[in-house]
């Protein structure tokens, strides 16, 4: 049989039959030469152009030679263990790299490896050097930010590019380029160029799983907010997989310098920028895609920062307001509007069950005006909080709700409605509501007596004998299975609970009357139970909140220390005990420090070679109290009236206050 020459399949959608004859012959010709990359896909939406994903990860610029890979393979072990022995000689270094950078920076920034080794290399650079880099990547800003690896390098870009922004406002920008080789831009103006770049496709970008980072740091930058990754709990900044990488390979996280202000003095253009990238997303979209981006688990941050991150001037608030009413089906313009609104209440039950949407109830909660948030707890929080309490997605958003509740009422309403229903929490293991109950109550100084009785109610304590609240309430367990416990189980620390913890904590802020079951719990426990909390995190947290509550008087804040007596040197060389020891040390009177001292004395030789022992040291000033004893003494005790007339200062402001909210 003669050999038939085989026509390829036509281009054409599923589900049809047939194909043009054209374009059968079109794919014939094409295979016979190098094919070019199908024009971009995409879909037109009222907010801009929605990409392909596909198209954007076969986005390529050509394959890295051996030999440039190997070069770089060698800058990658400079840069992971630096010989240089000056400034100079790292920047020359880092000044011949980029040389060789020069012209395949698409290339390298889409090679996995490369790329990895480009980012190490940004952070070695200099402002110029992060200015010439970033002006060689304008042009193609939106396919590289929705590249798999060239996103990462655009990431670390920008994040290094917020410093230089900020040099620039004080000192203004020093190097505008060599001459006849035009003049290199601001880092203020690259970056407006790359704003420029992706507006027309910020809907679409914001929901692709590469882009959608870069989309988040921009927003930092824009708004002046100091990026700090290491704090990045829920994944805003960085994927889990890029996170999980730096911790393998022992990366640097961008982290903010807890002396600096959190915010960053930026350009208008900035702000006027933010706003217009608010603009298209909040106010050019429809509702529905707006709704639709809410439960996106990539573009969900997003919405999150826009809400997070604008201003509290009458623009932001506009802008926020706007946003929250397209999520919530309208619940700002209806308001005052006291009609049901079916698809909206079908919204609401969707999104704070959805393990997406309800992140985005969790930031409108805190950042709602308040009448958005007394509309949205009286329509869809009174008389459902037992059952979204004991939801297993929902509870977070009560929990919330809770924690920024706006005024005393409201918090009494919730406790009216929850205080039954904790011992339902505890056996769920819900107890993040009734931390949060706690911490409300604190907040607005209300309702604490009753949270703690229901509190102590869902334990179990019934009678007069509240002496193992504590213990009970540590470890989350009913007054039953405390008493039906092993001595084994008793004494194991890793059975204290974290929200047991938090909560004890929590309790311990309250006024007298309020701790008072927490209080009298402890001082009846022998002193080795409550010695073995002190060296458990959680354990030692709660027994750091009973020292240093102002809420216990000076009387049993003594006997706390004189049962910790012939133990200081011990806690001094504990990771947590060592903070018992500075709690103390800053609760106690002369005498008790005196004791404490003299304790540490005998033991300065053990604690001067240990590495957190020494801290101790120097925080009793013992090479002070062996020396100069007297000066010693006065010294702390002009440390002591300075705390007390501080405290009396603080204290007046506290009944102005509470005469003002009268």
């Amino acid at each position: 049989m003669p050999r038939v020459e085989r026509k390829g399949r036509a281009n054409k959608k599923r589900g049809k039959k047939g194909g043009k004859k054209e374009e059968v012959e079109d794919k014939q010709q094409n295979e016979s030469v190098n094919i070019q990359p199908e024009p971009m896909e995409v879909e037109s939406s009222s907010s801009g152009v929605v990409f392909n994903d596909q198209h954007f990860q076969s986005a390529h610029y050509g394959e890295v030679d051996e030999e440039m890979l190997g070069y770089f393979k060698g800058v990658e072990k400079t840069l992971d263990d630096p010989p240089f022995e000056t400034g100079e000689d790292q920047r020359l270094f880092v000044e011949n790299v980029y040389s060789e950078v020069d012209g395949n920076e698409f290339r390298l920034s889409t090679n996995y490896s490369c790329s990895l080794i480009l980012e190490k290399l940004l952070k070695v650079s200099d402002g110029f050097q992060l200015r010439v880099f970033m002006d060689k990547m304008s042009g193609k800003t939106v396919e590289l930010f929705a590249h798999r690896f060239a996103s990462h390098v655009y990431q670390t870009l920008l994040t290094l590019a917020a410093d230089v922004v900020e040099r620039e406002q004080t000192e203004g920008v020093t190097d505008k380029g060599a001459e006849g080789e035009g003049e290199l831009l601001s880092m203020e103006k690259l970056i407006l160029g790359v704003c420029e770049e992706i507006k027309p496709h910020i809907g679409g970008l914001i929901s692709q799983q590469f882009a959608s980072h870069d989309i988040r740091i921009l927003l930092f930058v824009l708004a002046g907010k100091r990026i700090d990754e290491t704090g990045d709990i829920k994944g805003k900044l960085r994927s889990k997989k890029s996170t999980q990488y730096k911790r393998e390979n022992n990366d640097t996280f961008t982290k903010a310098n807890v002396r600096l202000s959190p915010i960053r003095k930026v350009p208008d253009s900035f702000k006027a920028m933010f706003r217009t990238l608010t603009t298209e997303l909040a106010i050019n979209m429809s509702e529905t895609e707006v709704r639709t981006l809410s439960v996106h688990k990539v573009a969900n941050p997003v919405l999150q920062l826009l809400i997070e991150m604008q201003e509290n001037d009458k623009e932001g608030i506009k802008a926020k307001n706007i946003l929250i009413d397209r999520i919530l089906w309208g619940i700002v313009t209806d308001i005052d509007s006291e009609e049901q609104n079916r698809d909206r209440d079908s919204w609401f039950e969707t999104m704070i069950r959805d393990p997406v949407g309800s992140h985005l109830l969790e930031v409108i909660s805190k950042h709602a005006p308040d009448a958005v948030y007394k509309k949205i707890f009286k329509t869809y929080l009174t008389n459902k909080l037992e059952k979204f309490s004991l939801h297993p997605i929902a509870n977070f958003v009560v929990q919330h709700m809770i924690t920024h509740v706006r005024k005393s009422k409201q918090l009494s309403q919730m406790i009216k409605e929850l205080g039954g229903s904790f011992d339902k929490l505890i056996k769920n293991g819900k107890y993040g509501v009734i931390r949060s109950l706690v911490d409300a109550s604190v907040k607005l100084e209300s309702s604490q007596k009753q949270i703690v009785e229901s509190l102590a109610s869902a334990l179990h304590f019934n009678t007069d004998d509240k002496r193992e609240f504590i213990n009970c309430c540590m470890r989350m367990w009913t007054a039953e299975q405390w008493n039906q416990a092993s001595e084994h189980e008793r004494l194991d620390l890793y059975k204290i609970h974290l929200q047991g913890s938090l909560i004890v904590q929590g309790i311990m802020k309250m006024e007298p009357e309020a701790n008072a079951i927490v209080t009298n719990s402890f001082l009846s426990q022998k002193p080795d139970t409550i010695h073995r909390w002190c060296f458990s995190p959680a354990g030692s947290r709660a027994f750091e909140a009973v020292v240093a509550s102002p809420h216990v008087n000076a009387k049993m804040k003594k006997k706390i220390m004189r049962d910790l007596s012939g133990k200081y040197a011990a806690l001094a060389k504990d990771k947590f005990g060592s903070h018992i020891l500075e709690k103390c040390w800053l609760s106690a009177d002369i005498e008790s420090k005196e004791k404490i001292a003299a304790e540490l004395v005998k033991h300065e030789h053990e604690l001067a070679s240990h590495y957190l022992g020494k801290n101790a040291l120097w925080t009793c000033k013992i090479d002070q109290y062996k020396r100069r004893h007297d000066d010693w003494v006065e010294r702390e005790k002009g440390a002591e009236r300075k705390r007390e007339m501080f405290k009396d200062i603080l204290g007046e402001a506290l009944v102005e206050k509470k005469r003002k909210l009268a």
